[in-house]
């Protein structure tokens, strides 16, 4: 093959790959232009936590729920409220029609209590009070997902800007290649690897792009944001890694066990199961006055009336109400057999199995804490070895520079040890937000505010 038809084949090739990035480049434009009438919206983790307590759609219906518990519990004394009606009729014979009928007007009220009064309040609270536990799960359960959605794009921006300098690096690198080979100080094989690899650089960017974009679009649905919101993130993951930059082997360990100890109370799993018991055993009462507590009912009807027949004439008003007063108690409940012992033995069942889910709850916290607790320090011990390798690719760097200041090394030799050092510091945030997203899960099953861990090691 002659170096011309190479020439112009690399040209060709070069200038694909070139029109593909400028395609790509020009959508984000596009989209960039699109939104530059909107204004940019900066959030801190914290503002991200704020706007998605006060607009995220499961904790608006998470409120719906507590609302209808709350309303419940206002009124739950109301079978014990007199029931009031009022009604009339009007009825005349077929014979002698127009002669005879009888009419009235009624007034009822009518009253009904029984020991099932007190356990329907109780219960009322008492689902009031789960309905606030389960209010604070859905909150905790956004705020720590939205928390590690913030550390992520803070990562997945970085891992952008990663893969731009890289392609630049791979594009100068094939380009001066070609430039060599065309003088004759290189053979073809040398200037095709250089192109393979810029031209596999291309789709890495796509994809770390394409990335960026689906996990903002979901960080937006969090925050209960339009999609066509524009926002920047203040913070970045080396505030992590300042944080736990002096981190002693086993240090994380030591002061954890002191949230640990807490857990058990803390924990808003085993917080919902201690009330279920609290549910369970009210609902064991509620059965057994079912079956064994007496009900009253009283009731009275102002009833005048009046009638005309041919022989009396017409009559009325005359009063035909009633007063009536009952007590009523059940026998069945004696019966082992009966419907009514049943259900008191299945709430007794149910009791057992809440009391036993709770003792496995407590067991599954601490082991899955010492667990995460271990992880944790293993993620520790990592990052000191990437903190040493971030130190070993700045001395590179800085080596290389000088001898490139120097006349005896190329600018893209200059370039590859500028990505080698961006790809080690990324590697350090990446570890960075797995040990962000840790903790996270760890203060999750601690049951302490998110953040806590991070500010108090911060402040020691």
């Amino acid at each position: 093959m002659r170096s011309s038809d190479f020439f112009f084949r690399q040209r060709r090739g070069f200038a694909s790959a070139f029109f593909a990035i400028l395609v790509l480049c020009a959508g984000h434009s596009q989209n960039s232009s699109s939104n530059a009438s909107q204004e940019s919206l900066t959030l801190t983790v914290s503002d991200a936590v704020k706007t998605a307590l006060e607009n995220n759609v499961s904790i608006k219906r998470s409120e719906i729920q507590l609302g209808a518990a709350r309303r419940a519990k206002k009124t739950s004394w109301n079978s014990a409220s007199p029931m009031l009606s009022v009604g009339g009729a009007l009825s005349k014979a077929n014979e002698n029609f127009s002669e005879n009928y009888t009419a009235y007007l009624q007034g009822r009220i009518s009253l009904s209590l029984s020991t099932n009064l007190y356990s329907d309040i109780k219960a009322a609270n008492l689902k009031y009070e789960a309905g606030e536990i389960s209010y604070e799960a859905a909150s905790r359960a956004v705020e720590m997902n939205v928390r590690a959605a913030f550390y992520n794009l803070l990562y997945q921006k970085e891992n952008v800007a990663l893969q731009q300098q890289n392609l630049e690096t791979s594009r100068e690198q094939y380009q001066m290649n070609l430039r060599k080979y065309l003088q004759g100080t290189i053979s073809q094989i040398d200037v095709l690897t250089s192109q393979v690899n810029y031209e596999k650089n291309i789709p890495l960017l796509q994809n770390a792009q394409i990335t960026l974009e689906n996990d903002a679009a979901l960080f937006k649905k969090m925050l209960g944001m339009e999609q066509d919101a524009r926002f920047s993130l203040q913070g970045d993951l080396d505030e992590i890694v300042e944080i736990f930059k002096n981190e002693k082997n086993g240090e994380f360990s030591f002061f954890a066990q002191d949230f640990l100890e807490d857990a058990e109370k803390n924990n808003v799993e085993i917080s919902a199961l201690k009330k279920n018991i609290e549910i369970a055993k009210n609902e064991i009462l509620s059965k057994r006055f079912s079956a064994y507590g007496p009900s009253l009912n009283a009731a009275w009807t102002f009833q005048p009336t009046w009638v005309k027949t041919p022989a009396a004439g017409t009559s009325g008003p005359d009063d035909r109400g009633v007063g009536s007063l009952s007590v009523t108690v059940p026998l069945d409940g004696v019966l082992p057999w009966s419907k009514s012992a049943n259900l008191i033995s299945d709430a007794k069942n149910s009791l057992e199995d809440y009391e036993l889910q709770i003792q496995d709850k407590k067991t599954e916290v601490r082991v899955n804490a010492q667990s995460g607790i271990r992880k944790i320090e293993q993620l520790l011990a990592t990052m000191r070895t990437l903190q040493s390798s971030v130190e070993l690719a700045e001395r590179s760097y800085q080596m290389i520079s000088e001898a490139y200041n120097r006349g005896s090394r190329n600018f893209t030799e200059l370039l590859s040890a500028q990505d080698s050092l961006e790809q080690a510091r990324l590697n350090l945030k990446q570890q960075a937000f797995s040990l962000a997203q840790e903790i996270l899960n760890l203060e999750n099953l601690l049951g302490v505010p998110f953040g806590t861990l991070l500010q108090f090691k911060s402040n020691s």
